[in-house]
């Protein structure tokens, strides 16, 4: 598979906020598979109540997110913390997601903390301190 090739497929799984099919479509031109693919199915653990919300932000600005654990059933079985998880835990699964997210030059994407539940345009802020909690700050997908 060409280069040009995977980005498409990433870039295209990145818009249904899913990387299963990603995962899918990569490995079969690959012969190790670095993830199981039922575990993952998301690249983030948060999101935002309604797309284009990042239209409205500037660098220094920070919108609430939803964890998607709280809106999913059975979060476990789709890579997400179960709900309920402590800070630790869910810090844990979202940094493994973004780094994930991390590896794939998406445009628009922002920065979040999963743990304080906060989204910022600026991606220069990726995996610097949380203005809340100072964990590293993780990358964020807006579409």
């Amino acid at each position: 598979m060409l280069l040009c090739e995977q980005k498409e497929v990433l870039y295209r799984a990145h818009q249904a906020r899913s990387v299963s099919g990603v995962c899918e479509s990569l490995n079969r031109f690959r012969k190790k598979q670095k993830a199981p693919v039922a575990a993952m199915s998301y690249s983030q653990v948060d999101i935002t109540e309604a797309f284009g919300d990042d239209q409205r932000l500037g660098p220094d600005e920070w919108i609430t997110t939803v964890p998607l654990n709280a809106t999913t059933e059975n979060p476990e079985s789709m890579g997400l913390p179960p709900a309920g998880a402590d800070a630790d835990e869910v810090y844990r699964v979202a940094s493994k997601l973004s780094e994930l997210r991390e590896s794939i030059p998406i445009p628009n994407d922002g920065v979040y903390c999963p743990v304080c539940h906060i989204a910022n345009v600026d991606l220069s802020k990726l995996r610097t301190p949380c203005p809340q909690c100072r964990r590293a700050l993780l990358k964020f997908g807006w579409d």
